[in-house]
């Protein structure tokens, strides 16, 4: 017999406990395994993007991929000419951080929730997130399943803010957002802008509640597009609203205008109809 403590167990028993331990700890490690396994496999699933994200209907966002560079806690985001938009459905168990020190503010009001990469740390809602889109183009890394299409992380991160670049082309609606294609022009004397050819790619510029929208004609929900209030250069300014740019949009299909976007993000801050050049000295 061998004795340990008070309690005498015969080497037939320690052989049983050695065997049970050794199946208890290999049973342990292959589900240790199974576990790293199945993260592996879930973190291998997703995907992970910088860029701008904008609201496309309830519970679903709309994400431009660029191509960021980090400086200090501060990102700038570059666009990615052969990348596509990404579609992006969100819900009530979305991981999503804040760049602000809480979830209901506009912006950042001198005070910041960063880490080190500066990344938000303020920890919100799909509902904020749906209210933070509302706002305008947001930069974000996020990360995504590509087969089901659903956001599971999205952390918003600082950008820092570019000048407006001025642009004249043709406008059309789209989902959101006016699909822009640049144009080069012929300035005639006392009769406006000439638009001679295509000068790039149609781009996508998203707009929001807050851009500028001005109008050639007699009011707002006038789309005879006639030179009743324009600049000596054809372009309008009639001052009109978000609601009336895309109710133009729908009416005309295409316009004639001089755009003032966000190079980075492309958000459309303020779009000019122009009364297209009459005559033979147009062309």
């Amino acid at each position: 017999m061998i004795s340990q403590g008070r309690v005498p167990l015969s080497v037939a028993a320690l052989v049983a406990v050695a065997l049970t331990s050794g199946a208890q700890a290999a049973e342990g490690a292959t589900a240790q395994r199974a576990t790293s396994a199945a993260g592996a496999v879930q973190a291998a699933s997703t995907r992970t993007v910088y860029g701008f994200a904008r609201p496309d209907g309830a519970g679903a966002m709309i994400v431009s991929p660029r191509k960021a560079t980090r400086t200090g806690t501060r990102y700038r985001l570059l666009p990615i000419a052969s990348a596509k938009e990404l579609r992006m459905a969100y819900g009530s168990s979305l991981d999503y951080r804040r760049v602000t020190t809480a979830c209901d503010l506009k912006e950042t009001e001198g005070s910041v929730a960063i880490d080190a990469k500066g990344i938000g740390t303020t920890r919100c809602t799909g509902k904020d997130l749906s209210f933070t889109l509302s706002l305008g183009p947001v930069p974000v890394v996020v990360t995504y399943d590509p087969a089901t299409g659903a956001a599971t992380r999205v952390r918003e991160i600082l950008n820092p803010l570019d000048a407006p670049t001025s642009a004249l082309g043709m406008a059309s609606g789209g989902r959101g957002a006016v699909t822009f294609t640049p144009y080069k022009v012929k300035r005639v004397p006392n009769m406006g802008y000439s638009f001679m050819k295509k000068a790039g790619a149609p781009i996508a510029l998203p707009y929001n509640g807050m851009v500028v929208f001005y109008r050639t004609g007699r009011s707002c929900a006038d789309n005879s597009q006639q030179p009743t209030t324009t600049d000596r250069n054809g372009v309008g300014t009639r001052r009109c609203t978000a609601a009336d740019l895309t109710r133009a949009l729908r009416a005309l299909k295409t316009i004639q205008v001089k755009v003032d976007y966000m190079k980075a993000s492309r958000e459309l801050m303020e779009i000019r109809e122009i009364y297209p050049c009459q005559g033979d000295t147009c062309g």
